[in-house]
C-alpha cells in the first residue's frame, strides 16, 4: 500500500470517527435530538475532504459550521464546554493541522487570527460559562498549524533530498559511460587507427616501393588506399564523437541512401561487380532507417569481398507501403575462400540488432548456393 493511499485511508477514517463522536458529544452533553446532532456534526468534518483542493473554502464552511454549534446548542451542566465542544476543537484543529501541511503558511495565519477574534468574543457574551474552551481552542489550533508547517517542511526536505540522489545518480552514469566512452576511443586508437594508417602508407607507398609492379596492380593498390583513407576518416570522426560528451551524434554526418552508388563504385572496383537497384519512393526515408540500409549494404558487401571474391552481387532497395525491403545476393562463388579472420565476426550480429532496433526482421539464407542477406524494416 502506498503513502497515498494510506493518507487517504487515514483521512477518512479521522473523518469518520470524528463525524461518530461529534454525534454523540452533543446528544449526550448538549441535548441535541440525534438527526439535529447529525446534521449540525457533518458539515463540521466535511471540509477536512476538500482542504487540498481549496483550503480557504475548506476553512470558511468550517468555521460557519463550528459557529452555528456553538450558536444552537446550550451546555447540560456547566461543567460542559462553551462557546466550543470539544469535538469542535477537534474537527477545527483537525482542519488546521492538515492545511498547514499543504504548505499555506499565510491561509493558516489568517486562520489562526479570525479563531482567536471570534473565540473571545464568543466568550464575552452572557452565556459563556468560561473561558477555558477558548483558549484550548487556540492554543490546539496554533500547535496543529505550527506541527503541520513542520510536517510540509520535512515532506519538502525529502523530495529535495530524493531529487539530489537521482541528479547523483545521473551524473555517475553519465560519468561511467564518459569513461567507458574514452576507453573505447583510446583502443579503436591504439590499435584500430594505427593498423588502418599502416595500411594507407603500405598502399600508397606500393607503386614506389616495388619497380616490377603491374599496372592494375598499382591501381588496385591505389584504390585500397583511398578506401583506406576513407575508412580513417570516418573512425577519426567516431573517435572525436566518442571523446566529446556534449557531441550531438544527430549532427554527426551519416551516409545515407544517396550514398550507396559510391559504395557499389568502389566495391566494383575493388573486383567484385555489384548491381545496385534502388526504389525511386525512398526520398522521404527517416535518417535512422537510411543509415541502417547504408550499413547493412556495407556489411554484407564486405562478406561478399571477404568470402566470395569477384563473384556477381547484386544489391535491390524496393519499398511497399510503409516498409522497406533491403537484398543482397551474391551468386555462388566459383571455389571456396579461405577465411581472412579466425572465427566468426560480429557483423552480422550487429546488423541484426540494428534491424531489430528499429522493428524490423533480418535473415541471412543461401537460396542458390550463393549468400542472401534480407532485411525488411517499418517506416
Amino acid at each position: 500500500m502506498g503513502a497515498v493511499t494510506i493518507r487517504r485511508v487515514g483521512l477518512w477514517v479521522t473523518v469518520a470517527g470524528l463525524l461518530v463522536i461529534g454525534v454523540l458529544d452533543l446528544m449526550q452533553h448538549y441535548s441535541v435530538r440525534p438527526s439535529v446532532a447529525f446534521v449540525v456534526t457533518f458539515p463540521r468534518v466535511a471540509p477536512l475532504l476538500i482542504y487540498r483542493w481549496s483550503p480557504v473554502v475548506a476553512w470558511v464552511l468550517e468555521l460557519a459550521a463550528v459557529l452555528t454549534v456553538a450558536l444552537i446548542t446550550v451546555p447540560v451542566s456547566s461543567a460542559e464546554p462553551w462557546p466550543w465542544a470539544v469535538t469542535s476543537v477537534a474537527s477545527v484543529t483537525a482542519l488546521a493541522g492538515l492545511v498547514a501541511s499543504q504548505g499555506h503558511r499565510r491561509v493558516s495565519s489568517v486562520m489562526l487570527a479570525i479563531l482567536t477574534v471570534v473565540s473571545f468574543a464568543l466568550s464575552m457574551t452572557p452565556r459563556a460559562n468560561d473561558w477555558a474552551s477558548s483558549a484550548v481552542a487556540v492554543i490546539a489550533c496554533a500547535l496543529a498549524i505550527i506541527v503541520g508547517d513542520f510536517v510540509h517542511g520535512r515532506r519538502n526536505l525529502a523530495a529535495e533530498l530524493a531529487e539530489e540522489r537521482q541528479v547523483s545518480a545521473a551524473e555517475r552514469e553519465l560519468r561511467s559511460v564518459v569513461e567507458e566512452r574514452a576507453r573505447i576511443a583510446r583502443e579503436l586508437h591504439d590499435v584500430v587507427a594505427h593498423h588502418m594508417s599502416m595500411i594507407t602508407v603500405q598502399a600508397e607507398t606500393a607503386r614506389f616501393r616495388h619497380d616490377d609492379l603491374l599496372v592494375s596492380a598499382e591501381m588496385e593498390s591505389t584504390e585500397i588506399a583511398k578506401v583506406a583513407r576513407t575508412s580513417l576518416a570516418e573512425l577519426r570522426g567516431l573517435l572525436s564523437a566518442l571523446r566529446d560528451e556534449k557531441e550531438d551524434p544527430n549532427r554527426t554526418p551519416q551516409p545515407t541512401l544517396a550514398d550507396l552508388p559510391a559504395l557499389a563504385d568502389r566495391i566494383t572496383t575493388s573486383g567484385t561487380p555489384v548491381s545496385l537497384t534502388v526504389a525511386a519512393d525512398t526520398t522521404d526515408v527517416p535518417q535512422v532507417t537510411q543509415l541502417a540500409v547504408y550499413r547493412i549494404v556495407q556489411e554484407a558487401l564486405s562478406n561478399v569481398v571477404r568470402h566470395a571474391g569477384n563473384t556477381k552481387t547484386e544489391v535491390t532497395i524496393t519499398r511497399t507501403n510503409n516498409t522497406l525491403h533491403v537484398e543482397v545476393t551474391n551468386a555462388r562463388p566459383p571455389f571456396a575462400r579461405p577465411t581472412l579472420s579466425p572465427g566468426g565476426g560480429h557483423g552480422l550480429v550487429g546488423l541484426r540488432e540494428r534491424t531489430a532496433l528499429l522493428g524490423g526482421h533480418f535473415e541471412v539464407d543461401q537460396p542458390t548456393g550463393g549468400w542472401r542477406v534480407r532485411a525488411t524494416l517499418p517506416l
